[in-house]
């Protein structure tokens, strides 16, 4: 057997970062913390370092009471088809603090991962999506919920998430989680059975992110993936830039040989519709047809189309 061991270290230094060895080993600590984000890492403080930590304790702190405050709140992204018809939405968190006023996810999502928090508040969105979607115009469309690393691998996951969707009262078929390709370091053995549950019991699976990940061919052909994304970042210079325009023809091609629907985000531009429909995209999301909406706005976007 072998043990692969690494290490992540924090480094402070007398009398540069301080002058007692509390203030140093704090100082130190705060320099961990941020090599553990890279992994087998040594980092050295610095005080804009300091800054950032503060900031993590402040979210983290203000996140625990977000939810018994009703600061929480889901807003949802239209999906267009390429015949211009609305395939459904994307359920995307949203976080306004009394405290510390609008929070963007990328900043909240990792704390609430790295606290423990994640789980508690992917069940209130998954709940608060369910119960919102429900009550929308009553039209049949797709509802997209991201699932974190951490709620996808509790115990119990499967079964609540039936229960949640029953308790409400809507169509399995209508749902559908999305993943990260992040969600494959973890143990591959238990992911993998439970991701063909959840197809067999109607839920459609969607790979987000894809191309910025872990996944290996070999791995995609093995999971009971429906949709992949093609991520934004791919989207932003595919009009002027070859090597996008070839990656996103890349993975198209590799969603259409494993009979996978492949939907673009980040979607801007004429242009980028125009060139995403000729290569052979399915679905479509950004800003060109619609931001994120709150439900009321949603229904208004629905009644306009």
């Amino acid at each position: 057997m072998t043990l692969i061991v690494g290490a992540s270290i924090g480094i402070s230094k007398y009398p540069d970062h301080g002058n007692s060895l509390d203030i140093l080993l704090r100082a130190a600590d705060i320099a961990m913390y941020e090599s553990k984000k890279i992994q087998n890492h040594a980092q050295i403080f610095q005080d804009s370092l300091q800054d950032e930590y503060l900031k993590h304790v402040k979210i983290e702190h203000e996140l625990r009471k977000a939810i018994e405050h009703h600061e929480l709140f889901v807003v949802y992204q239209p999906q267009i088809d390429h015949t211009g018809s609305i395939h459904g939405v994307e359920a995307l968190a949203r976080w306004e603090s009394a405290t510390l006023g609008i929070v963007p996810p990328d900043q909240f999502i990792p704390v609430a991962e790295a606290s423990g928090q994640m789980v508690k508040i992917g069940y209130f969105i998954l709940s608060r999506t369910l119960q919102e979607i429900q009550t929308t115009l009553g039209i049949t469309f797709q509802t997209s919920i991201n699932i974190s690393v951490r709620q996808f691998m509790e115990a119990d996951f499967l079964e609540q998430f039936l229960n949640a969707i029953h308790d409400i009262g809507m169509n399995k078929d209508l749902i559908t989680i999305e993943i990260t390709e992040n969600l494959f370091i973890e143990d591959v053995d238990y992911i993998l059975p439970l991701l063909h549950k959840i197809q067999q019991c109607g839920i459609q699976i969607s790979m987000d992110d894809f191309g910025t990940g872990y996944s290996s061919l070999n791995m995609l052909r093995k999971l009971p993936i429906d949709e992949l994304k093609i991520d934004k970042s791919f989207i932003d210079t595919i009009v002027e830039d070859k090597t996008a325009q070839k990656m996103v023809q890349n993975i198209i091609a590799i969603g259409k040989n494993f009979n996978m629907s492949v939907l673009a985000e980040g979607v801007e531009t004429n242009e980028q519709i125009a060139l995403l429909t000729s290569f052979g995209c399915d679905k479509f999301q950004g800003y060109y047809f619609a931001k994120p909406l709150p439900k009321d706005d949603l229904i208004t976007f629905f009644q306009k189309r």
